[in-house]
Protein backbone atom coordinates (compact mmCIF):
# COMPACT_ATOMS: atom_id res chain seq x y z
CA UNK A 1 0.00 0.00 0.00
CA UNK A 2 1.34 3.47 -0.84
CA UNK A 3 1.62 6.37 1.49
CA UNK A 4 -0.84 8.28 -0.14
CA UNK A 5 -3.40 4.93 0.71
CA UNK A 6 -1.90 4.78 4.33
CA UNK A 7 -2.46 8.44 5.12
CA UNK A 8 -5.94 8.52 2.92
CA UNK A 9 -7.52 6.10 4.99
CA UNK A 10 -5.62 5.71 8.68
CA UNK A 11 -4.48 9.05 9.50
CA UNK A 12 -7.87 10.59 8.00
CA UNK A 13 -10.17 7.67 9.66
CA UNK A 14 -8.85 8.30 13.18
CA UNK A 15 -9.00 11.82 13.17
CA UNK A 16 -12.57 11.72 12.05
CA UNK A 17 -13.00 8.78 14.78
CA UNK A 18 -11.59 10.67 17.68
CA UNK A 19 -13.45 13.90 16.10
CA UNK A 20 -16.77 12.05 16.52
CA UNK A 21 -16.42 10.29 19.57
CA UNK A 22 -15.50 13.91 21.10
CA UNK A 23 -18.51 15.67 19.54
CA UNK A 24 -20.36 13.06 21.09
CA UNK A 25 -19.02 14.04 24.87
CA UNK A 26 -19.19 17.88 23.78
CA UNK A 27 -23.24 17.26 23.25
CA UNK A 28 -24.02 15.90 26.92
CA UNK A 29 -21.62 17.97 28.57
CA UNK A 30 -21.88 21.44 26.69
CA UNK A 31 -20.84 23.53 30.03
CA UNK A 32 -16.93 22.01 29.20
CA UNK A 33 -15.94 24.28 26.38
CA UNK A 34 -12.72 23.17 26.02
CA UNK A 35 -13.90 19.69 24.59
CA UNK A 36 -15.76 22.08 21.68
CA UNK A 37 -12.61 23.52 20.77
CA UNK A 38 -10.90 20.08 20.66
CA UNK A 39 -13.63 18.73 18.48
CA UNK A 40 -12.46 21.22 15.80
CA UNK A 41 -8.78 20.37 16.35
CA UNK A 42 -9.66 16.71 15.45
CA UNK A 43 -12.26 18.19 12.68
CA UNK A 44 -9.32 20.18 10.99
CA UNK A 45 -7.17 17.14 11.25
CA UNK A 46 -9.81 15.13 9.41
CA UNK A 47 -9.48 17.79 6.59
CA UNK A 48 -5.57 18.44 6.91
CA UNK A 49 -5.15 14.62 6.25
CA UNK A 50 -7.99 14.54 3.38
CA UNK A 51 -5.97 17.84 1.57
CA UNK A 52 -2.36 15.81 1.91
CA UNK A 53 -4.17 12.91 0.22
CA UNK A 54 -5.47 15.07 -3.02
CA UNK A 55 -2.14 16.64 -2.54
CA UNK A 56 0.15 13.79 -3.36
CA UNK A 57 -2.58 12.40 -5.87
CA UNK A 58 -2.70 15.40 -8.14
CA UNK A 59 0.92 16.22 -6.79
CA UNK A 60 -0.21 19.54 -6.15
CA UNK A 61 2.68 21.53 -4.31
CA UNK A 62 0.19 24.54 -3.08
CA UNK A 63 -2.24 21.98 -1.46
CA UNK A 64 0.59 20.36 0.24
CA UNK A 65 1.35 23.47 2.46
CA UNK A 66 -2.36 23.90 3.03
CA UNK A 67 -2.50 20.83 4.55
CA UNK A 68 0.42 21.54 6.40
CA UNK A 69 -1.34 24.75 7.46
CA UNK A 70 -4.26 22.87 8.72
CA UNK A 71 -1.77 20.76 10.57
CA UNK A 72 -0.33 23.33 12.63
CA UNK A 73 -3.69 25.03 13.30
CA UNK A 74 -5.11 21.48 14.28
CA UNK A 75 -2.35 21.50 16.93
CA UNK A 76 -2.53 25.27 17.85
CA UNK A 77 -6.14 24.43 18.83
CA UNK A 78 -5.16 21.53 20.42
CA UNK A 79 -2.97 23.41 22.74
CA UNK A 80 -5.90 26.31 23.05
CA UNK A 81 -8.39 23.49 24.65
CA UNK A 82 -5.83 22.52 27.31
CA UNK A 83 -5.38 26.03 28.38
CA UNK A 84 -9.07 26.54 28.27
CA UNK A 85 -9.70 23.47 30.72
CA UNK A 86 -7.57 24.98 33.42
CA UNK A 87 -9.06 28.94 33.00
CA UNK A 88 -5.59 29.60 31.32
CA UNK A 89 -5.23 32.49 28.49
CA UNK A 90 -3.46 30.64 25.44
CA UNK A 91 -0.28 31.72 24.55
CA UNK A 92 -1.93 33.27 21.24
CA UNK A 93 1.17 35.26 20.32
CA UNK A 94 3.81 32.61 20.85
CA UNK A 95 1.64 30.26 19.14
CA UNK A 96 0.89 32.43 16.11
CA UNK A 97 4.82 33.47 15.84
CA UNK A 98 5.79 29.81 16.16
CA UNK A 99 3.17 29.02 12.99
CA UNK A 100 4.46 32.20 11.52
CA UNK A 101 8.15 30.86 11.17
CA UNK A 102 7.43 26.96 10.65
CA UNK A 103 5.19 28.21 7.52
CA UNK A 104 7.05 30.62 6.34
CA UNK A 105 10.09 28.30 5.99
CA UNK A 106 7.51 25.77 4.52
CA UNK A 107 6.35 28.42 1.64
CA UNK A 108 10.13 29.58 1.28
CA UNK A 109 11.60 25.71 0.55
CA UNK A 110 8.54 24.51 -1.67
CA UNK A 111 8.76 27.48 -3.72
CA UNK A 112 12.04 29.27 -3.79
CA UNK A 113 14.96 27.16 -2.09
CA UNK A 114 13.03 23.39 -2.53
CA UNK A 115 14.27 21.39 -0.09
CA UNK A 116 11.94 18.30 1.00
CA UNK A 117 14.63 17.49 4.01
CA UNK A 118 14.42 21.46 5.60
CA UNK A 119 10.62 21.37 5.09
CA UNK A 120 10.60 18.36 7.21
CA UNK A 121 12.48 19.82 9.36
CA UNK A 122 10.58 22.98 9.82
CA UNK A 123 7.27 22.01 10.02
CA UNK A 124 8.41 18.85 12.61
CA UNK A 125 10.23 20.94 14.83
CA UNK A 126 7.33 23.86 14.61
CA UNK A 127 5.08 21.28 15.55
CA UNK A 128 7.25 20.01 18.50
CA UNK A 129 7.33 24.00 19.77
CA UNK A 130 3.59 23.74 20.00
CA UNK A 131 3.82 20.59 21.96
CA UNK A 132 6.57 22.30 24.28
CA UNK A 133 4.02 25.30 24.52
CA UNK A 134 1.59 22.60 26.01
CA UNK A 135 3.78 21.35 28.09
CA UNK A 136 4.56 25.03 29.75
CA UNK A 137 1.04 25.08 30.35
CA UNK A 138 0.69 21.72 32.04
CA UNK A 139 3.64 22.32 34.66
CA UNK A 140 2.39 25.68 35.57
CA UNK A 141 -0.21 24.16 37.29
CA UNK A 142 0.80 24.06 41.37
CA UNK A 143 -0.93 20.46 41.59
CA UNK A 144 -1.40 18.29 39.04
CA UNK A 145 -4.04 15.13 38.78
CA UNK A 146 -2.88 11.54 37.90
CA UNK A 147 -4.42 12.23 34.66
CA UNK A 148 -2.81 15.36 34.08
CA UNK A 149 0.22 14.05 35.03
CA UNK A 150 -0.23 11.16 32.28
CA UNK A 151 -1.25 13.73 29.76
CA UNK A 152 2.06 15.84 30.25
CA UNK A 153 3.72 12.23 29.92
CA UNK A 154 1.61 12.03 26.33
CA UNK A 155 2.57 15.54 25.85
CA UNK A 156 6.26 14.90 26.39
CA UNK A 157 6.27 11.12 24.00
CA UNK A 158 4.69 13.48 20.90
CA UNK A 159 7.37 15.99 21.40
CA UNK A 160 10.06 13.51 21.07
CA UNK A 161 8.00 11.68 18.04
CA UNK A 162 8.12 14.98 15.91
CA UNK A 163 11.72 15.82 16.84
CA UNK A 164 12.65 12.17 15.72
CA UNK A 165 11.41 11.67 12.45
CA UNK A 166 13.81 14.60 10.73
CA UNK A 167 16.82 12.26 12.82
CA UNK A 168 15.64 8.89 11.73
CA UNK A 169 15.69 9.76 8.19
CA UNK A 170 18.94 11.30 8.38
CA UNK A 171 20.33 8.26 10.05
CA UNK A 172 18.47 5.69 8.09
CA UNK A 173 20.80 6.63 5.01
CA UNK A 174 17.22 6.68 2.41
CA UNK A 175 18.60 7.54 -0.92
CA UNK A 176 17.39 10.86 -1.89
CA UNK A 177 14.80 9.74 -4.50
CA UNK A 178 13.34 7.68 -1.96
CA UNK A 179 13.31 9.75 1.22
CA UNK A 180 9.53 11.16 0.46
CA UNK A 181 8.09 7.86 0.84
CA UNK A 182 9.97 6.89 3.20
CA UNK A 183 9.42 9.83 5.24
CA UNK A 184 5.23 9.93 4.85
CA UNK A 185 5.21 6.17 5.55
CA UNK A 186 7.04 7.62 8.87
CA UNK A 187 4.72 10.50 9.41
CA UNK A 188 1.81 8.16 8.94
CA UNK A 189 2.42 5.73 11.35
CA UNK A 190 4.19 8.00 13.74
CA UNK A 191 0.83 10.47 13.06
CA UNK A 192 -1.15 7.46 14.14
CA UNK A 193 0.25 6.00 17.10
CA UNK A 194 0.78 10.31 18.41
CA UNK A 195 -2.55 10.60 17.61
CA UNK A 196 -3.74 7.37 19.65
CA UNK A 197 -2.03 8.77 22.64
CA UNK A 198 -2.97 12.10 22.80
CA UNK A 199 -6.75 10.98 22.71
CA UNK A 200 -6.25 8.55 25.36
CA UNK A 201 -4.49 11.47 27.25
CA UNK A 202 -7.52 13.83 26.54
CA UNK A 203 -10.38 11.09 26.86
CA UNK A 204 -9.12 10.31 30.48
CA UNK A 205 -9.00 14.03 31.37
CA UNK A 206 -12.68 14.55 30.09
CA UNK A 207 -13.39 11.50 32.12
CA UNK A 208 -11.93 12.91 35.44
CA UNK A 209 -13.85 16.49 34.48
CA UNK A 210 -16.91 14.56 34.63
CA UNK A 211 -16.45 12.55 37.17
CA UNK A 212 -15.13 16.06 39.04
CA UNK A 213 -18.27 17.22 38.06
CA UNK A 214 -20.69 14.76 39.38
CA UNK A 215 -19.07 15.23 42.91
CA UNK A 216 -18.91 18.44 42.61
CA UNK A 217 -23.07 18.50 42.09
CA UNK A 218 -23.66 16.24 44.68
CA UNK A 219 -22.10 18.87 46.82
CA UNK A 220 -24.19 22.02 46.01
CA UNK A 221 -27.71 22.60 46.52
CA UNK A 222 -29.60 22.99 43.23
CA UNK A 223 -32.07 25.76 43.90
CA UNK A 224 -29.47 28.20 46.24
CA UNK A 225 -26.37 27.10 44.18
CA UNK A 226 -24.57 27.26 47.58
CA UNK A 227 -22.82 24.40 49.21
CA UNK A 228 -25.33 21.97 51.01
CA UNK A 229 -24.17 20.28 54.32
CA UNK A 230 -22.11 17.49 52.46
CA UNK A 231 -20.26 19.59 50.47
CA UNK A 232 -19.61 22.38 53.78
CA UNK A 233 -18.58 19.73 56.53
CA UNK A 234 -15.25 18.52 55.29
CA UNK A 235 -14.53 22.26 53.80
CA UNK A 236 -15.59 24.08 57.55
CA UNK A 237 -13.01 21.35 59.32
CA UNK A 238 -10.16 22.16 56.96
CA UNK A 239 -10.94 25.58 57.73
CA UNK A 240 -11.18 24.74 61.41
CA UNK A 241 -7.76 22.73 61.60
CA UNK A 242 -5.75 25.79 60.09
CA UNK A 243 -6.10 27.93 62.41
CA UNK A 244 -4.73 29.73 64.78
CA UNK A 245 -5.06 31.22 68.57
CA UNK A 246 -4.13 35.00 66.91
CA UNK A 247 -5.90 33.91 63.40
CA UNK A 248 -9.47 32.33 64.32
CA UNK A 249 -12.10 30.80 62.15
CA UNK A 250 -15.82 32.57 62.75
CA UNK A 251 -19.49 30.96 61.78
CA UNK A 252 -22.21 33.01 60.57
CA UNK A 253 -25.84 31.10 61.00
CA UNK A 254 -28.91 32.86 59.78
CA UNK A 255 -32.18 32.14 59.65
CA UNK A 256 -35.12 33.57 57.50
CA UNK A 257 -38.12 35.14 59.85
CA UNK A 258 -41.23 34.03 59.37
CA UNK A 259 -40.67 31.77 56.54
CA UNK A 260 -43.01 29.22 57.02
CA UNK A 261 -45.75 31.73 57.18
CA UNK A 262 -44.39 33.37 53.85
CA UNK A 263 -44.33 30.28 51.78
CA UNK A 264 -47.55 29.46 53.42
CA UNK A 265 -48.96 32.38 51.66
CA UNK A 266 -46.92 32.76 48.39
CA UNK A 267 -46.59 29.03 48.00
CA UNK A 268 -43.22 27.51 47.26
CA UNK A 269 -42.41 29.10 43.93
CA UNK A 270 -42.61 32.54 46.05
CA UNK A 271 -40.23 31.04 48.90
CA UNK A 272 -38.09 29.54 46.12
CA UNK A 273 -37.26 33.19 45.28
CA UNK A 274 -36.89 34.45 48.59
CA UNK A 275 -34.36 31.61 49.27
CA UNK A 276 -32.08 32.19 46.21
CA UNK A 277 -32.56 35.99 46.59
CA UNK A 278 -30.81 36.02 49.91
CA UNK A 279 -28.05 33.34 48.69
CA UNK A 280 -27.13 36.28 46.38
CA UNK A 281 -27.22 38.60 48.46
CA UNK A 282 -24.69 36.40 50.95
CA UNK A 283 -22.37 35.49 48.40
CA UNK A 284 -22.24 39.41 47.29
CA UNK A 285 -21.09 40.29 50.85
CA UNK A 286 -18.77 36.92 51.99
CA UNK A 287 -15.36 37.02 50.62
CA UNK A 288 -14.00 35.03 47.56
CA UNK A 289 -12.57 32.08 49.98
CA UNK A 290 -15.82 32.15 52.67
CA UNK A 291 -17.45 28.45 52.78
CA UNK A 292 -21.03 29.69 52.12
CA UNK A 293 -23.78 26.98 52.75
CA UNK A 294 -27.49 26.03 52.77
CA UNK A 295 -27.82 23.80 55.41
CA UNK A 296 -31.63 23.03 54.90
CA UNK A 297 -34.47 25.06 54.55
CA UNK A 298 -34.13 28.96 55.47
CA UNK A 299 -31.52 28.03 57.46
CA UNK A 300 -27.58 29.25 55.91
CA UNK A 301 -24.00 29.33 56.94
CA UNK A 302 -20.66 31.62 56.15
CA UNK A 303 -17.53 30.12 57.38
CA UNK A 304 -14.88 32.93 57.00
CA UNK A 305 -11.42 31.54 57.42
CA UNK A 306 -8.66 32.22 59.68
CA UNK A 307 -7.99 36.06 60.09
CA UNK A 308 -11.10 36.87 59.08
CA UNK A 309 -13.21 36.49 61.91
CA UNK A 310 -12.82 40.51 63.16
CA UNK A 311 -15.70 41.09 59.96
CA UNK A 312 -18.04 38.88 60.83
CA UNK A 313 -20.52 41.06 62.38
CA UNK A 314 -19.55 43.81 59.75
CA UNK A 315 -20.46 41.50 57.14
CA UNK A 316 -23.53 39.81 58.87
CA UNK A 317 -25.39 43.49 59.30
CA UNK A 318 -24.28 44.42 55.70
CA UNK A 319 -26.24 41.12 54.57
CA UNK A 320 -29.09 41.64 56.69
CA UNK A 321 -29.82 45.44 55.34
CA UNK A 322 -29.02 44.39 51.90
CA UNK A 323 -31.65 41.95 51.95
CA UNK A 324 -33.87 43.92 53.95
CA UNK A 325 -33.42 46.57 51.08
CA UNK A 326 -33.82 43.70 48.45
CA UNK A 327 -36.84 42.01 49.98
CA UNK A 328 -40.27 44.01 49.11
CA UNK A 329 -39.68 43.49 45.16
CA UNK A 330 -39.40 39.64 45.87
CA UNK A 331 -42.79 38.72 46.38
CA UNK A 332 -45.85 40.69 45.64
CA UNK A 333 -48.38 42.32 48.55
CA UNK A 334 -47.18 43.19 51.96
CA UNK A 335 -44.53 40.92 53.04
CA UNK A 336 -41.01 42.26 54.01
CA UNK A 337 -39.11 39.20 54.41
CA UNK A 338 -35.96 39.62 56.90
CA UNK A 339 -33.40 37.31 58.56
CA UNK A 340 -31.72 37.05 61.89
CA UNK A 341 -28.12 36.50 62.38
CA UNK A 342 -25.93 34.23 65.12
CA UNK A 343 -22.31 34.47 64.99
CA UNK A 344 -19.47 32.28 67.32
CA UNK A 345 -15.82 32.92 66.97
CA UNK A 346 -13.85 29.51 66.66
CA UNK A 347 -12.13 28.54 70.22
CA UNK A 348 -8.48 26.87 69.51
CA UNK A 349 -9.26 23.18 69.26
CA UNK A 350 -12.89 23.47 68.95
CA UNK A 351 -14.71 20.93 66.55
CA UNK A 352 -17.42 22.15 64.32
CA UNK A 353 -20.19 20.99 66.37
CA UNK A 354 -19.56 22.43 69.06
CA UNK A 355 -18.91 25.32 67.17
CA UNK A 356 -22.00 25.48 65.14
CA UNK A 357 -23.97 25.05 68.36
CA UNK A 358 -22.93 28.42 70.24
CA UNK A 359 -23.74 30.02 66.70
CA UNK A 360 -27.02 28.36 66.80
CA UNK A 361 -27.51 29.69 70.26
CA UNK A 362 -26.59 33.21 69.04
CA UNK A 363 -29.12 33.04 66.06
CA UNK A 364 -31.66 31.96 68.89
CA UNK A 365 -30.87 34.85 70.99
CA UNK A 366 -31.34 36.99 67.69
CA UNK A 367 -34.89 35.45 67.14
CA UNK A 368 -35.59 36.31 70.92
CA UNK A 369 -34.81 39.15 70.46
CA UNK A 370 -37.33 40.15 67.61
CA UNK A 371 -35.33 39.15 64.80
CA UNK A 372 -34.06 41.35 61.84
CA UNK A 373 -30.63 41.42 63.95
CA UNK A 374 -27.47 40.20 64.19
CA UNK A 375 -26.23 38.92 67.78
CA UNK A 376 -22.93 37.13 68.72
CA UNK A 377 -22.81 34.12 70.53
CA UNK A 378 -22.99 35.08 74.74
CA UNK A 379 -24.68 38.50 73.80
CA UNK A 380 -27.61 39.93 76.31
CA UNK A 381 -30.25 41.77 74.76
CA UNK A 382 -30.30 44.29 77.44
CA UNK A 383 -26.83 45.29 76.16
CA UNK A 384 -28.62 47.36 73.78
CA UNK A 385 -26.87 45.89 70.39
CA UNK A 386 -30.23 44.72 68.81
CA UNK A 387 -30.29 45.99 65.36
CA UNK A 388 -34.15 46.37 64.14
Amino acid sequence: MSYQSVIGLLNTSMSAIFCVSLFALWRHHSHLNYIGILVLSYAIRVLCFGIFYFAFALENPVLRLVANVFLMLAMILLSAGLSNRRGQRPRYQVLVAIAAIALGALYYHQFVAVSLLARVIYLNCGLAAVGFVMLLDVAKLSQRTPVEQVLFGLIIISCAGFLLRPLYLLASGVEVGQFEGSYWLVVSISDALICAMTAVGIFAVIASDVMEGIKSDAQVDALSGLLNRRGFEPRARDALARQTASAPVAVILSDLDHFKSINDRFGHVGGDRIIQSFSEVLKEKAPRDAIITRLGGEEFAVVLPPGKATTAHLLAEEARKTFKEVAPGIVSGEARPTASFGIAIAQEGERLEALMDRADRALYQAKADGRDCVRPVGHNSRAGMAVN
